[in-house]
């Protein structure tokens, strides 16, 4: 008999075609079964979320906002005190949602992420990741072991988190476009003192695509690194990160923009308020992305 657990799955989804009936037809198979799936469409137009779903599903459309606002506004529209974000083009293993809640039952303040398989590489299971360049690219963590373990960073195209606290946190931070929203949040949440945490023994299978189905917005992906490198990072290690940002023709506009924000105050929040410095967190999670 299946069974079910109090979590909302949100799938935010752009032009994402037949994948995201797959994505959800594997989550609806899985031997343990959320209570919800709130799809977000994100202002769509390749009519992948015009079908019959099944009875869980709630379909949220709106304009397209970036994945960043669309998982904030799922989140906020979620019934279960468990959210879990996945992406639009995964599949899941039958008991993926049970290492996830039993994880947060015992540790409520955690951001967790499970293994993730690459689809086209199956012999590849990655669990967590840290940052490896002054870009705040991030690379994955092998999958060792079963047990809970602290990770860096939880990528974004599987991740669970209580819901109340979540939102309390501010939810992703207000990105455009596609990027950098789980290293901010990973970051912001390391600082904050709470737990960062892989589960090896929940599995999902992600679609890494070197293109998306949509034109990338390479000036939105710069403004979302500069405004974690302004939000988290000062000193030598900010001026790497803005220097590699530069070397892009996008850039005195991502500049201009980011700059012209309310970022200071925010800044200064999080410095005021921090458990942990950021610079511990890029001395055992980043040690070569700006040569510590």
């Amino acid at each position: 008999m299946r069974t079910s657990a109090p979590v909302s799955v949100i799938v935010s989804t752009f032009q994402e075609g037949g994948l995201l009936a797959e994505t959800i037809a594997s989550v609806e198979s899985a031997a343990v079964l959320p209570r919800e799936i709130v799809v977000v469409d994100d202002g769509s137009t390749d009519r992948s979320c015009e079908r019959e779903w099944p009875p869980r599903v709630r379909v949220l459309r709106g304009d397209h906002v970036g994945v960043a606002a669309a998982r904030n506004r799922g989140a906020q529209a979620a019934s279960q005190p468990i959210v879990v974000f996945l992406d639009a083009h995964c599949t899941v293993d039958g008991r993926w949602l049970t290492p996830l809640v039993d994880a947060l039952e015992h540790v409520p303040d955690a951001l967790i992420g499970p293994a993730v398989r690459d689809s086209s590489d199956t012999r590849f299971v990655g669990c967590g990741a840290e940052i490896v360049d002054a870009l705040l690219t991030y690379r994955w963590r092998p999958a060792t072991g079963a047990a809970l373990d602290e990770v860096g960073l939880v990528p974004g195209g599987c991740l669970a988190v209580g819901r109340d606290q979540f939102l309390a946190s501010g939810g992703f931070a207000a990105f455009t476009g596609f990027g950098l929203e789980d290293v901010e949040l990973g970051l912001r949440w390391w600082r904050a003192g709470y737990p960062v945490l892989g589960a090896p023994d929940s599995v999902v299978t992600h679609r890494f695509r070197t293109l998306p189905p949509y034109r990338p917005e390479e000036q939105a992906w710069l403004q979302n690194i500069l405004r974690t490198a302004l939000l988290h990072l000062s000193g030598p290690q900010l001026q790497a990160s803005v220097m590699a940002c530069s070397r892009f023709s996008t850039f005195p506009g991502a500049i201009s923009t980011v700059l012209s924000e309310s970022w200071v105050p925010t800044h200064q929040r999080l410095l005021a308020s921090e458990v942990r410095a950021t610079i511990a967190y890029l001395d055992r999670w980043a040690p070569r992305a700006f040569g510590s």
